[in-house]
């Protein structure tokens, strides 16, 4: 999607448009990609969460870092939001890296919205809070979850299951449900492995 390599033409449009035939830059912008270890820099979270791009409002910093669940963590540092964390956010715990690159994509507003495994170091309290924001920022909006997780994609409106790069389902979680198939296995395993940590 973001072209990072030759996509072949007529394989991949966007509002019809072969994605060829859009400018780079102009594909880029639009596109918010969020992955698991998007890579944090020895700077200020400001700019960690801005990535050096002017023009925001400090308000909408603040509520970024809010709707990723970063911002209370943020306002105990002893520089807030201008606090220096070392390459690759050393001094962040896994949770709050991810809660600091999440907050990009609310900052960003992109049209298109992409998750690649980002909620997985979240506990699932914070996870399930960031989602509902999530829903929120993607009203009206494209919004692709990449998950091995059934809570973060549980909500969407269709999920598509994939086994050796091929599709071997899609529906709404319900369908797939009653289906019984391979999405069914994964969400009994994974019900199963909840309540066994309950326990």
């Amino acid at each position: 999607l973001l072209r990072l390599y030759p996509v072949q033409n007529g394989k991949i449009f966007i509002d019809g448009q072969d994605i060829n035939h859009i400018p780079l830059k102009t594909l880029r912008d639009n596109i918010c990609y969020i992955t698991q270890d998007n890579f944090l820099f020895s700077t200020t979270l400001r700019e960690n969460v801005k990535l050096f791009k002017e023009g925001f409002e400090e308000e909408e910093i603040k509520e970024s870092t809010k709707n990723a669940m970063i911002y209370d963590d943020i306002e105990k540092m002893q520089n807030g939001i201008d606090t220096i964390i070392g390459e690759r956010g050393g001094d962040l715990s896994g949770g709050q890296k991810q809660r600091v690159v999440i907050s990009r994509a609310f900052l960003n507003k992109s049209n298109i919205v992409i998750f690649d495994d980002t909620f997985s170091a979240l506990d699932n309290r914070t996870e399930q809070m960031v989602l509902n924001n999530v829903k929120e920022l993607v009203k009206d909006k494209t919004c692709i979850i990449i998950s091995n997780r059934i809570s973060d994609i549980k909500a969407a409106n269709k999920i598509i299951v994939l086994d050796g790069g091929n599709i071997i389902e899609a529906g709404t979680h319900e369908t797939l449900i009653g289906e019984k198939g391979k999405y069914y296995e994964f969400y009994k395993q994974q019900s199963l492995r909840s309540e066994m940590v309950l326990n």
